[in-house]
């Protein structure tokens, strides 16, 4: 089969998904094998891994033979993000799946998921657990890192709200004429005032006016 005749775009979006593999494997473990196939070189397609130990890949091995079957259509039994059940040189159960990388229509890569079916249970429940070497002083609780899933972005602005102001209202060591610039600046180092709108709805919320909030974020600004 001829190579894919890549441009420099098919490959920036190639490299895009670097950091999608290695989240990937982070979140699943050692169990999860997750690589990238470039489609412009067949015969060294596997451009990024994570956990290559469960198939004894590395960057640099070929395509597979199922891999070519799905580029061509070829398979009678599966399909482009459908799961399937393989097996690992080693014998070991695999279930993956293919997702197709384009750049438009034009097929240029394939992002592959193999999760190794033979890890026992404690093992893959083990991977979502703290490890137990790190420093229970540097820990973070689960109430620190809850991460909002809001509908809408105004629920999404209440809620960053509610985590980052409370605790400056509550603080009797703040002057009460300090609170609303420290308030400002603890919103924008989170990032709040990204959000499209959020000047308004916080000078609302404080009942201040918006001149006050855009000049706080001003003079935070320019003294970092």
């Amino acid at each position: 089969m001829v190579n894919t005749k890549f441009n420099d775009t098919d490959r920036a979006i190639i490299k895009s998904y670097e950091y999608a593999v290695k989240g990937i494997s982070n979140i699943f473990g050692n169990a999860c094998e997750v690589l990238v196939h470039s489609l412009e070189n067949y015969e060294n397609a596997v451009v990024y891994i994570e956990n290559g130990h469960n198939s004894s890949r590395s960057t640099g091995a070929p395509i597979t033979n199922l891999a070519l079957e799905l580029i061509n259509g070829s398979s009678k039994t599966k399909k482009f993000l459908e799961p399937y059940e393989s097996k690992f040189p080693n014998g070991d159960r695999c279930k993956s799946v293919t997702i197709p990388i384009k750049n438009n229509e034009k097929l240029i890569g394939l992002l592959c998921i193999n999760f190794n079916m033979e890890v026992s249970v404690f093992d893959f429940a083990k991977q979502f657990f703290v490890n137990d070497n790190i420093q229970t002083d540097n820990i973070q609780t689960i109430d620190d890192n809850l991460e909002n899933y809001s509908a809408n972005i105004e629920d999404m602005m209440k809620s960053i709200l509610e985590k980052n102001i409370n605790s400056i209202i509550l603080d009797m060591s703040i002057p009460n004429q300090d609170k609303n610039k420290e308030i400002i600046l603890k919103l924008h180092e989170v990032g709040f005032f990204h959000l499209k709108g959020s000047v308004e709805y916080l000078a609302e919320k404080l009942q201040i006016s918006e001149h006050t909030v855009y000049s706080n974020i001003r003079k935070y600004t320019k003294s970092n």
